[in-house]
């Protein structure tokens, strides 16, 4: 070699000495993140993107240097730290000068803004991210990210390009993937809140039918699945319950589809059935939280306060940084044995703070509201779930919450919370649009039948309302609760007794012997009324209501013999 030769060699050799460190760096940090060590790549990702040669280092690179920073601070949930450290780099590969460069730059560029996309929707800055994401062509966009994109876009009420991104990513999947979570949106979709069939919500039912067919041959449930979803979003629950029952037949103890059958349930107002099918599911699966809100509100509303706090503590324990147990919490507080209304809404407020559009806590808050009587805030809770879901299995991958039309739970929670605060005109406007959309469900009519009976003349068509859901429905109970409420109104206890006496024959269920219990009471009948409560406490030993109601009968009967005893005295002396 020459001398020049060797001198040029030798700073080759130094250069790359001083640059194997820093590509060492790089791989190290990648290994990391992979194995989630997401602290440990932070600091050594401090070090190389501060290193001093990073002003030699090309563009690219030095992009990729600050996407890894991201990467360790987003893992580390950091995600305005992350979005700064992927805008930097961003900048950087925004320099790229050659054309060849500039064509594989625009690759590198499309990974970063599907992250700073990522950031924007974990900060809730969704319209942010959907600038981002609509920029990004198709081809480039990962399938989840053309779900958060259609998600978005639904979100913001714009259907038509919410029907068409779930469109794109059916047919781009026909055949090879079914993203369960396209083809039910576009079963929701097929069904608008005006009450008349689009053009668009026609298409997205026939391409979430046609991309559920497609599987038909390798997996045949899908197209059933799909359809359950299409008559829920329907409101013909009735028939969504029966298709769910017939999947739950083929898939005993599939816990998506226990959940979904037991929210519909609750839905349809069949309380016990729904505890029944979350019971089961808690026991097949101890140490899932899916529908643990909606389990618990049941049993506050049934007053199974021992079984509420067992549930309370065992969500606690076993998954602490998940909503659900911190709604089951409150929901534990607000009972009369804890009566602590203070925590139940810290609990709430915790909960709302995380994730802003969690359909259980604003339901829980709501129902609480109630029983505090507190019309207002029950109606701005209610108000707020009002065409929101964040879906009953829990959280979704990101904090994007999904506009649909209301569950049932939420008319009732409107209706109220406006009667209580005596708006009349609001509370029958609420429950007519319920009725619109459930024409044949016999809680729509109890529902009109409720705000009926607040005014005197209209007494007699309330009555004829909660009739007619009966005729649809005899088990109905929301209309037997309403029918015996409007028959205490009246005096009539003698109405109630042969209406709960009738339903017992039916089914034992605590609540109705207590209810018969309170009727016996009313008439006078104190001996019968006390084995009403006896009845309720062989069914659930610790109920409230009936221990209170047998508690007042003993006091009467006590109150009465001193009666009896002061007489007997008054007699002596007046003898004497």
């Amino acid at each position: 070699f020459s001398s020049n030769t060797q001198t040029d060699y030798h700073m080759v050799k130094k250069q790359h000495s001083r640059q194997q460190p820093m590509e060492n760096l790089r791989e190290e940090i990648s290994a990391l993140l992979k194995e989630g060590l997401f602290s440990s790549a932070w600091t050594l990702a401090s070090f190389l993107v501060s290193h001093k040669s990073k002003k030699r280092a090309s563009a690219q690179d030095r992009a990729n240097d600050w996407t890894l920073f991201g990467d360790a601070a987003f893992g580390l949930t950091s995600y305005a730290q992350a979005r700064g450290f992927y805008q930097k780099g961003l900048g950087f590969i925004r320099g790229a000068s050659s054309k060849e460069s500039k064509m594989e730059s625009a690759m590198i560029e499309y990974q970063i803004k599907l992250r700073i996309a990522d950031c924007h929707i974990k900060l809730r800055e969704h319209d942010a991210a959907l600038v981002i994401l609509k920029a990004i062509p198709f081809k480039h966009r990962p399938l989840r990210h053309s779900l958060k994109l259609a998600r978005l876009l639904e979100q913001r009420g714009r259907r038509k390009l919410a029907i068409h991104a779930y469109q794109e990513i059916l047919d781009r999947t026909k055949g090879t993937r079914m993203v369960i979570e396209a083809a039910q949106a576009l079963a929701r979709l097929q069904t608008p809140t005006t009450g008349r069939k689009t053009h668009a919500a026609s298409s997205a039912g026939h391409t979430a039918a046609a991309a559920a067919a497609a599987f038909v041959d390798r997996l045949p449930f899908i197209e059933k699945l799909t359809t359950a979803h299409g008559l829920t979003a329907k409101y013909k629950l009735g028939m969504a319950s029966k298709a769910f029952e017939v999947l739950l037949e083929e898939f005993p103890g599939n816990l998506y589809l226990m959940v979904r059958q037991a929210t519909l349930q609750f839905d349809m107002g069949k309380l016990d059935e729904a505890l029944e099918l979350f019971r089961g599911a808690r026991e097949l699966y101890p140490l899932s939280c899916e529908g643990a809100d909606t389990h618990a509100l049941i049993l506050r509303i049934r007053e199974r306060t021992s079984e509420l706090s067992r549930l309370t503590q065992d969500l606690i324990r076993k998954a602490p940084d998940r909503p659900e147990p911190w709604i089951v919490c409150s929901l534990d507080y607000s009972t009369e044995a804890k009566l602590n209304s203070k925590k139940a809404m810290e609990c709430l407020n915790r909960v709302l703070c995380l994730y802003p559009g969690h359909t259980g806590a604003l339901l829980a808050k709501g129902f609480l509201h109630l029983r505090h009587n507190d019309g207002k805030r029950a109606a701005l809770a209610y108000n707020r779930v009002k065409g929101i879901s964040t879906g009953i299995t829990g959280i979704e991958e990101e904090p994007i919450s999904m506009p649909v039309l209301p569950r049932f739970c939420v008319f009732q929670g409107l209706v109220e919370a406006f009667l209580q605060m005596h708006e009349v005109k609001r509370a029958l406007s609420v429950a007519k649009e319920a009725l619109e959309l459930m024409p044949h469900n016999p809680k729509s009519l109890t529902l009109i039948g409720i705000v009926l009976s607040q005014s005197p003349e209209m007494k007699e068509k309330a009555c004829k309302a909660f009739k007619r859901a009966l005729s649809i429905d005899k088990k109905c109970l929301d209309a037997v609760e309403a029918l015996s409420r409007f028959y205490h109104l009246e005096k009539r206890y003698d109405k109630i007794i042969e209406l709960l006496k009738e339903q017992l024959k039916h089914r034992r269920r605590d609540y109705l012997h207590i209810r018969l219990g309170d009727a016996y009471k009313m008439s006078g009948d104190l001996e019968l009324a006390l084995e009403q409560y006896h009845a309720a406490l062989v069914l659930t030993p610790d109920h409230r209501e009936a221990l209170k109601g047998i508690e007042t009968l003993e006091m009467a009967a006590k109150d009465e013999s001193m009666m009896d005893d002061v007489e007997e005295d008054v007699d002596d002396e007046l003898e004497g």
